[in-house]
Formats: C-alpha cells, structure tokens, sequence
C-alpha cells in the first residue's frame, strides 16, 4: 500500500494542474488578507489588533476546501478523462487497492494545499499588521483552532472528492453534479421534506458542522466529521464496486 501511495504522490507531481492549484490559492489568500485587512474597523467590522491574525487565516479556509475536493475528485476521474487508468490498473491489477491508495494520498494532499495556503495567509497578515505597527500574536489558541479545523475540512473534502470521482468516473459529470447538488439539490430535498432536523443529515450540512459553523442548527463538529467522512467512504466503496464491475473504457 506504501507504493501505492508514493506511486499517487508521484502522478501527482508530474501534473501541472497541483501548481497551478497552489499558486491560484496563494493569490486569493493574499487578496483575503487586503480584503479582511481593509474592511477592518468598517461597517461595524473589528479593528485591527495583535489578536487580528487568526482572522486573517480563517479568510481561505472554505476555498481551500472546496480546492482539496476538486483535487480529490480529479485524482480519479481525471484519470479516466486523459486515458491513464488503463496502466494504472496493468500495474496493480486489484482496483480497490488503487482506490484505497487514492482514499490516502489525496487526503494528504488536500491538508498539504491547505498548509501551504495557511502559511502565505498568515505570512502576508503577519506583514499587514506589521505595515500598521502592530505585532501579531502567534501564540493565540483561536490561531491553532483555525489551522486545525481548516486542515480537517481539506482531509475530508479530499476524502469525498475520491469517493466521488470513483463513483462518477467522468471528470465534467463529476464537477457539474457535486455544484449541481450542493447548490441546487439539497435545497429542494429541504423543501419537499421540510424537515430541518433530517437536513443537518446531508452532505452539506455535515461539511458544514465539521469546518465552518458547528452547532446551532447544525450537528457538532465530532459529528459532522464523522458524517461527512461517512459519506466519502459510502461513495468510495460504491465507485470501487463499480470499477471492479464495469470496464473501465
């Protein structure tokens, strides 16, 4: 399984598609930073203080997410569309392996995206508040809470991104039904159900309970974790059996 893995990190370093990911999201954490950076002390928004950086850290947590989903999801589909799982499946033949494999390293390479980006964000914060004459704190427990839960919400996007490329298999099919559901789908399942206790069930909500705004009218975070986890794996399994079923041309 360790050759596997490595074998994963490698396909994936030889793509130019990973950079262009990371340097995209280095350049919207730089514009989070000017945008918190400039609204602060506005429009009823906190002024800036040796306390502000965990506030410009939390400004990509989402984005970085949702990039750690798309990675995941084009790590299997991806390689369906440009033709390569035909010699990925010669060399080890035992297709859960290989899923299982991906279930690993995209996961990995999600939370090393979400690093990354934390670090430019908190490099390019430290530096505004340094332009106001302000010394940042960086022993701030809500700076640790911050980078902890954006480097779960990156694991587990990257988790449900496989799952979903495993099941869907065509790359556009895959992207255009995770927005389609998300934007569209689970709206309407709230309204046709028109129960909200079920809703904090669905993939969204879980997602949303585990990186963003746990409580509430959401499960708790342990429990969105391990729902949306639940549901990467679900999709996973499912994908597996299907590739072990159907051809893979």
């Amino acid at each position: 399984m360790t050759r596997l893995v490595r074998a994963e990190f490698a396909k994936l370093g030889t793509t130019r598609f990973i950079y262009g990911l990371a340097a995209g999201m280095a350049v919207f954490a730089v514009l989070a930073v000017v945008a918190v950076g400039t609204a602060a002390g506005t429009q009823g928004n906190p002024s800036l203080s040796a306390d502000s950086l965990p506030m410009f850290v939390a400004g990509p947590v989402a984005l970085v997410s949702g990039a750690a989903l798309l990675l995941g999801i084009l790590g299997v589909a991806g390689e369906f569309r440009h033709q390569t799982i035909s010699q990925t499946f010669l060399v080890t033949p035992d297709r859960g392996r290989v899923v299982a494999a991906k279930l690993v390293a995209y996961p990995l390479a999600g939370i090393a995206l979400a690093l990354t980006t934390l670090a430019v964000t908190a490099a390019v914060g430290a530096g505004w508040l340094a332009a106001k004459g302000i010394t940042p704190s960086l022993l701030d427990a809500r700076l640790g809470r911050v980078v902890g839960v954006a480097l779960l919400g990156a694991g587990l996007c990257g988790l449900v991104g496989v799952g979903v490329g495993a099941l869907v298999r065509n790359q556009v099919a895959a992207l255009v039904g995770t927005l389609v559901w998300v934007l569209v789908v689970e709206g309407l399942l709230m309204g046709l159900v028109n129960a909200p206790s079920l809703g904090r069930w669905l993939p969204s909500a879980a997602a949303a309970a585990a990186i963003t705004s746990p409580g509430g009218a959401h499960l708790s975070r342990l429990a969105g974790t391990l729902v949306f986890a639940g549901y990467g794996l679900a999709l996973a399994l499912a994908g597996t059996r299907l590739m072990v079923r159907r051809d893979i041309t």
